[in-house]
């Protein structure tokens, strides 16, 4: 199975890789339906945000043709592959970026089916909706399969420590800007989508549009948490700096105290309270964000490396973007 896991990671990593440039090589105009399914719909995950543009055709002195490559899930689609590469070369145990983009590809799957039935009224059946629906059941299914039962290391196996507040810190950040950026993806749909029913088109005739945002990103916080630490006992971030929750006992936490933890988190600066000494939706649910038993220099490497990365995207994007209109 681990070699089977190994295989397919690469091939998911490649696969998105390649999908992202695309646009890059094949014009858009010469599209047609199976290729749209491929370029939009095959690979396991998407999420929008970041985009970059690339020359693809220069017209003449002033003008130019482009297209653009979604650079976030690019970026998610290397540190796949990296998750792929180390996982083999640790000879199947380091699994910390197979088990982050696992939970990237659950995550998607479970969006995409949620957003096929809200929108089933205006959905034209054909053989590739059909596809496209067994395929992300297909990708739900891969993913809590691997996470659940070959990647994740077993609760009894590691020593009750607490996680760091370094850890804590690095969580808060990851975890928060991957629900940004689902927020980020439904709400670019409603704008883009004008005449269709969206999500977010509800919220922003409920509330308006700034406190319409404001309670969508609180809702889909609260689905995200409970989802993951009730599924899981841990979440996509979780997975990257190795750490789960328990209970007092060291067991897993029963759902109720997953709920309760999750409503803990809207508590104002609740999420920070962990810098003062204080641990609030830890506290008052007698819950416990645990290390699992790993090699501690390795591990610190592994994040700072993250971290870099992360930081060099970010200059890339913005440096592209302040170019942009300068081509």
């Amino acid at each position: 199975m681990k070699k089977i896991i190994f295989i397919l990671s690469l091939f998911f990593s490649l696969w998105g890789i390649s999908i992202a440039f695309f646009f890059v090589f094949f014009n858009p105009t010469d599209i047609t339906e199976f290729s749209n399914f491929i370029v939009f719909s095959s690979k396991p995950y998407h999420f929008s945000g970041f985009d970059i543009y690339i020359i693809t055709e220069r017209t003449n002195e002033y003008s130019y043709r482009s297209t653009s490559i979604a650079f976030l899930t690019l970026f998610f689609y290397l540190s796949f592959l990296a998750g792929s590469i180390i996982y083999y070369f640790s000879q199947y145990k380091d699994s910390k970026l197979l088990l982050f983009n696992y939970a990237l590809i659950f995550l998607d799957g479970i969006i995409k089916i949620c957003s096929f039935f809200l929108h089933f009224h205006t959905i034209q059946f054909g053989i590739y909706s059909i596809i496209y629906i067994l395929l992300s059941i297909a990708y739900i299914f891969i993913s809590y399969q691997f996470i659940t039962k070959h990647l994740n290391i077993n609760a009894e196996d590691n020593n009750l420590e607490n996680a760091s507040n370094y850890k804590r810190l690095l969580n808060l950040i990851i975890d928060s800007f991957i629900i940004i950026i689902i927020v980020y993806g439904f709400i670019t749909y409603a704008i883009q989508n004008n005449q269709e029913t969206s999500i977010f088109k509800y919220f922003k005739i409920t509330f308006g549009v700034k406190f319409g945002i404001l309670a969508f990103f609180s809702v889909i916080k609260f689905i995200y948490y409970l989802l993951f630490e009730s599924v899981f006992k841990s979440t996509p971030a979780k997975f990257i700096t190795a750490c789960y929750i328990t209970d007092e006992n060291g067991n897993p936490p029963t759902f109720l105290m997953i709920l309760k933890r999750t409503l803990f988190r809207f508590i104002p600066f609740e999420s920070l309270s962990f810098l003062m000494g204080k641990n609030l939706h830890d506290d008052y649910t007698d819950t416990y964000v645990i290390n699992k038993k790993t090699d501690f220099k390795t591990e610190k490497k592994y994040l700072q490396t993250l971290s870099i990365c992360f930081l060099i995207m970010l200059v890339i994007y913005f440096y592209n973007l302040s170019t942009r209109h300068h081509f």
